[in-house]
């Protein structure tokens, strides 16, 4: 009885205070608990708001800034897509822009400084990583660049960019993404669609029988060219031409080397004359040349230079202009089936990729590109795409 009373009075007195130190003590911990939530939510938030992750076209998961503003390429192509995409983020150029393509492109960008970008010499890391860029490009064009090493040495997120032809939308809705500007990597994407989806449609109309031989004449006698296959090559094969050099090559990327016996046997029906080609004398000399004159495309004055400003339309770089190249060469190749008006084409292209408003004598210049020194019928040839 007496240890019942007394525990008794043990509870009554002190219960309330006891049950108030424990609501004290919990609502400490709990103020504790709130306190740590909070402040590691905030670090959260600021992580993410500061940098984002992105699957590049190699499939890799790149940790970005959520804003670039800073972006090296390493791969000319590349340089190439951003100055298309976001010429103001674009630190410099990984090739010398040619001097006559300064007045299809704006001074603020002609005079971007041209960076060493060439990181098989180990002094360009330096280089590079004094630009401070958030973000370096690279591509497929060159395999010297291994993004995951380059990553891990320069301590700069590296994306990865596949450029293939048919890529081309892909690359700019990845590109787009990467630099913030996906309204405008939209419109590009569509308009890419649409000209080679017209192009395609063209074709499935070209029987077998009737598709065109091509020979893309590179090197200053005209005996180097590029593969059936070779990223460098693709224009003719998406423009519905056969490229009569089916064969392997020395080294992936590389021109092959040809003899003339071999581009006799072959019997192109049209020739393109590249980049390499032009710088030669040899287009002026081509029709007045015996051993030339047997071929086809001599015969019928099917010889044609490829447009190259600001950019290649074509190759070297293969870039994003090659769209226009492929519009230009399906029209050149099957004007009766295509029938795209391409100084019509080429102005809306320049003003909406190239960020150039250009005239139709301009439009005309850069469609018309044999040389002063060409032969009358060469000119009259090439002149015919102008005016479509």
């Amino acid at each position: 009885m007496f240890q019942k009373e007394r525990e008794c009075k043990i509870t009554g007195p002190f219960r309330l205070l006891l049950l108030a130190l424990c609501f004290a003590l919990l609502f400490t911990l709990y103020g504790c608990a709130s306190t740590n939530t909070k402040i590691s939510a905030t670090s959260s938030t600021d992580s993410s708001s500061t940098t984002r992750v992105v699957t590049d076209m190699a499939g890799r998961k790149v940790t970005i800034p959520k804003n670039v503003t800073r972006v090296v390429s390493l791969s000319n192509n590349t340089s190439v897509d951003t100055y298309i995409l976001a010429p103001d983020k674009l630190l410099g150029w990984s090739f010398t822009p040619k001097t006559d393509a300064k007045p299809y492109i704006d001074d603020k960008y002609f005079n971007l400084p041209v960076l060493a970008t060439d990181t098989s010499n180990s002094a360009n890391f330096e280089n590079i990583i004094a630009l401070k860029p958030d973000v370096i490009i690279c591509s497929n064009e060159d395999e010297v660049y291994q993004p995951d090493e380059l990553q891990s040495k320069l301590g700069i997120p590296v994306v990865y960019v596949d450029i293939e032809l048919k890529n081309t939308a892909k690359v700019y809705t990845f590109l787009g993404d990467v630099l913030g500007v996906q309204s405008r990597a939209k419109k590009l994407a569509d308009s890419t669609t649409k000209a080679l989806g017209t192009v395609e449609k063209a074709m499935a109309k070209i029987p077998a029988s009737k598709k065109r031989k091509v020979y893309y004449a590179e090197g200053a006698d005209w005996l180097q060219t590029d593969i059936s296959g070779n990223v460098h090559a693709q224009v003719i094969d998406v423009a519905g031409g056969i490229n009569v050099a089916n064969i392997s090559e020395d080294k992936t990327g590389s021109m092959a080397k040809v003899s003339l016996e071999q581009v006799i046997a072959w019997n192109p029906d049209v020739i393109l004359v590249g980049a390499t080609a032009a710088k030669g004398g040899f287009y002026s000399k081509v029709y007045s040349t015996p051993a030339w004159a047997a071929i086809n495309a001599v015969k019928n004055k099917q010889i044609y230079q490829i447009p190259s400003l600001p950019f290649n339309w074509f190759d070297r770089p293969p870039s994003a202009t090659r769209i226009l190249g492929v519009e230009w060469l399906a029209n050149l190749l099957y004007p009766d089936t295509v029938k795209l008006d391409m100084k019509s084409e080429t102005k809306t292209y320049y003003n909406l990729f190239l960020h150039k408003t250009i005239t139709d004598q301009q439009a005309s210049d850069i469609l018309n590109v044999v040389s002063s020194t060409s032969s009358s019928s060469a000119s009259s040839a090439a002149s015919s795409t102008a005016s479509k």
